[in-house]
């Protein structure tokens, strides 16, 4: 039984094995205590193997399995930051520029530095600067000295959705510890050595 806590309410969740089940929400308000049954999508209990998701039954190798894991789970997680910004109406690449620029002194970047520590290097930053610029989160500056060095600045209303964005960003959750989380992180970083 895991026990999860909501503001105004607590809920416990009973899990059957498989990848079915039922959820029983009590819902306590002050001296009042009532339930709800749904049931539990398959995101809630089902852990399933690489070769049950993409139905495939073998590999030529350990290593083959284990790129195709990482590219499969790569675009679960994005999908479930995706969802999670959606609220902002943000991609999680406009997300990554603000929070650069959240990060530096001024609020205030070069392009190339943008560029150089975008987590998906991505060959058009104009046009993802642009999207930004449109939606009133950055502005341009250029300096009088030299025309051709682009500054990118964070708005007010950019510095809000940065914090926002960076809130939602840590609300997704999955089912690694710190322990294993570390120890995948490890992993990760030898594999791109």
């Amino acid at each position: 039984m895991i026990v999860r806590k909501s503001v105004g309410q607590m809920r416990w969740r009973s899990i059957a094995s498989g990848c079915w089940g039922i959820m029983m929400v009590f819902i306590r308000k002050g001296m009042r205590i009532s339930y709800e049954t749904r049931f539990l999508e398959n995101n809630d209990i089902c852990r399933m193997k690489i070769e049950e998701e993409i139905k495939q039954t073998k590999f030529n190798n350990a290593q083959q399995k284990a790129g195709m894991n990482l590219i499969f789970t790569a675009n679960w997680l994005s999908n479930q930051y995706a969802s999670a910004l959606k609220p902002l109406d943000l991609s999680l690449q406009q997300l990554n520029v603000l929070t650069i620029l959240q990060g530096q002194e001024t609020h205030t970047a070069p392009v190339n530095l943008i560029r150089d520590r975008l987590i998906d290097r991505m060959p058009n930053v104009s046009r993802l600067l642009n999207k930004l610029m449109e939606k009133g989160l950055i502005r341009k500056d250029r300096t009088l000295s030299d025309q051709r060095i682009v500054h990118i600045k964070l708005t007010e209303d950019g510095l809000k959705v940065a914090i926002k964005g960076r809130e939602l960003f840590q609300s997704v959750q999955y089912a690694l510890n710190d322990e294993k989380a570390e120890f995948l992180n490890d992993l990760l970083n030898e594999m791109r050595t």
